[in-house]
């Protein structure tokens, strides 16, 4: 019986594994990054930095002024997590700090602001709403974070969105549905390898934007192994019969399976040079820890699909690969 598997060998080649205020009109960009804080809104953080307390109690009631400045003596505050960690600071505060930096000439127009705790440029407004107001009901289903069922309804009948807030302002679009429609709505150098590796169709698959839970129960076949970390017990023993792993994963473990599967899709040279969006991937799971799973399955006597999911424990980040063989 001959496995058409990728050796190890074949993998060899991929596993390597305080400003002033500006008032220039820098074009905007997409953030194609991991992270909370568009680059054209860093003066969002400059200003939060720097501000005076008596500017800051301006706007900001005077025990979360205290709050402020007492947290940013211990270390400058690094992105809108980070800020939001104040006690007292949540979305609204964010959103008036945000336009008090604007005010002072610390972020300009090509900042479209703070939503659900996420600092987007003004490309990134633009992206997210081109896909909020096109994407199918199928793709929202996968994206949508919370009660998606009820959600992604509601998303489709308010259509068309006029701007960020029209759509932070539908039911169940939180902090984590924003950021997967922000994720979804722009496309990283990993995600553009990802699409050739699944145009390559060669026994291997990758995604970014899927439901974690509903691919857990997902099954393509007769399970034949089940191991997760970081999901509770009580589901992954008690009602699907499998293993709970102690330790969480970490950017190196996610960054190998995902090699694996671009060593396989492009043993035929279909999927190219892999540098850039392998590069791209490395650098947003590089010291994150993730939750996840490793399932098999055997959807006949002749064949065989292992899945691997990974999601980030604090940002939602998520990867997923399939590889599989056949005799």
């Amino acid at each position: 019986m001959q496995h058409r598997l990728i050796i190890t060998a074949l993998l060899a080649p991929l596993v390597a594994c305080a400003v002033e205020p500006t008032t220039g009109t820098a074009e905007s960009a997409v953030t194609v990054d991991d992270t909370d804080l568009a680059p054209e809104c860093a003066g969002i953080l400059t200003y939060a930095n720097a501000a005076s307390a008596t500017e800051l109690d301006d706007f900001l009631p005077s025990n979360v002024v205290a709050n402020l400045v007492a947290r940013r003596a211990q270390a400058p505050f690094v992105d809108i997590a980070d800020l939001s960690s104040v006690s007292g600071i949540a979305q609204a505060r964010l959103s008036a700090i945000a336009e008090r930096a604007r005010t002072a000439s610390y972020i300009d127009a090509t900042c479209a602001g703070v939503y659900e705790e996420l600092a987007v440029s003004a490309d990134d407004a633009a992206a997210i709403l081109g896909y909020a107001n096109t994407a199918s009901e199928a793709a929202l289903l996968e994206v949508v974070r919370f009660e998606k069922h009820t959600v992604v309804p509601a998303l489709l009948a308010a259509r068309p969105f006029a701007n960020l807030q029209g759509l932070v302002d539908v039911y169940g679009v939180g902090t984590s549905t924003f950021r997967a429609l922000r994720d979804a709505a722009i496309e990283s150098p990993f995600d553009e390898l990802v699409s050739r590796v699944n145009d390559a169709d060669e026994y291997a698959l990758m995604r970014t934007d899927f439901d974690w839970f509903a691919t857990l129960y997902d099954m393509p076949g007769q399970p034949t192994h089940l191991t997760c970390w970081g999901i509770a017990s009580s589901i992954v023993v008690g009602q699907l019969g499998g293993t709970i792993r102690p330790e969480l994963a970490d950017g190196d473990e996610v960054y190998a399976r995902a090699a694996e599967a671009v060593a396989i899709a492009d043993r035929f040279g279909e999927v190219g040079d892999a540098t850039a969006g392998l590069a791209h991937l490395a650098a947003q799971v590089d010291g994150q820890t993730f939750f996840g799973c490793s399932q098999g399955f055997a959807p006949d006597p002749w064949s065989g699909v292992t899945r691997t999911f990974y999601v980030n424990t604090v940002t939602g980040y998520r990867v997923l690969v399939e590889t599989w063989w056949v005799e």
